[in-house]
């Protein structure tokens, strides 16, 4: 590592210039811990969620940083914010810091003594295993779980129907007083029946329609996370395949 970090990306993974970029640079031997941690606390200071962050490390801060400060700030600013330390090929002092390092920011240390162990721990940690990719469907919503929202969009709307009946009924039995003691004639009871029962109508054509809305969003909603998750399920295989040729 160098003691001047280089920039870090959040765009989509390319085998290729994963590989280009790392050639790009030139090892010296040294080992910023702490100046990666303040980049990587610089970069997520606008995330709203936790940032998690892993580090490798073959050796101890050589950058005169002070990482267990570092790595403490960084977590003290959102308590879901974890540093997470793999250690390889390590001494055991510079495992004693790394493990500190790790610990102040809330997170775990790892070893890992050869490429294989390294390999491994990476993929335990960071990719899902095959059989949580098998289960993986069983995070979108089931049909119980939809007709719970169903149920939740017809509230409302059941709601404002149920008010339109109430009010219905009332203006019947309004128009029928009224013409019974001849306070309008019966051009204008009709007139006012069949009003009445236009907005009836259109109360029920609206809590119809609102419903539908509701249930078709949710249906949207259910479809989005599913496909959400089958994204995330084909690029954790694609991660799982290339792992061997990455490290």
């Amino acid at each position: 590592m160098l003691c001047n970090s280089g920039a870090l990306s959040n765009g989509k993974y390319s085998k290729q210039d994963f590989q280009t970029a790392v050639d790009s640079f030139e090892s010296k031997g040294w080992t910023p811990l702490a100046g990666a941690i303040q980049k990587a606390a610089e970069m997520s200071s606008n995330y709203l969620e936790g940032t998690t962050i892993y580090i490798v490390s073959d050796g101890a801060e050589t950058c005169d940083g002070d990482p267990i400060q570092a790595s403490r700030h960084l977590a003290a600013k959102n308590s879901n914010n974890t540093v997470n330390i793999i250690g390889f090929d390590v001494d055991g002092n510079t495992e004693d810091q790394l493990k500190a390092v790790a610990e102040a920011g809330n997170g775990e240390y790892f070893k890992a003594d050869s490429p294989e162990e390294l390999s491994k721990t990476i993929q335990n940690e960071w990719l899902p295993s095959t059989l949580d990719l098998a289960w993986a469907f069983t995070m979108a919503p089931d049909g119980w779980e939809l007709g719970d929202e169903y149920k939740i969009g017809e509230q409302y709307p059941l709601q404002l129907w149920t008010i339109g009946r109430r009010e219905s009924h009332r203006l019947r039995d309004a128009i029928t007083i009224m013409g019974e003691n001849n306070w309008i004639t019966d051009e204008q009871e009709t007139e006012l029946r069949d009003w009445a029962m236009e907005r009836s109508d259109a109360i029920k054509e609206f809590y119809i329609s609102m419903a539908k809305e509701n249930r078709d969003k949710a249906d949207a909603k259910s479809k989005e996370i599913r496909q959400r998750i089958d994204e995330w399920v084909a690029k954790m295989k694609e991660l799982k395949q290339q792992r061997g040729d990455i490290w």
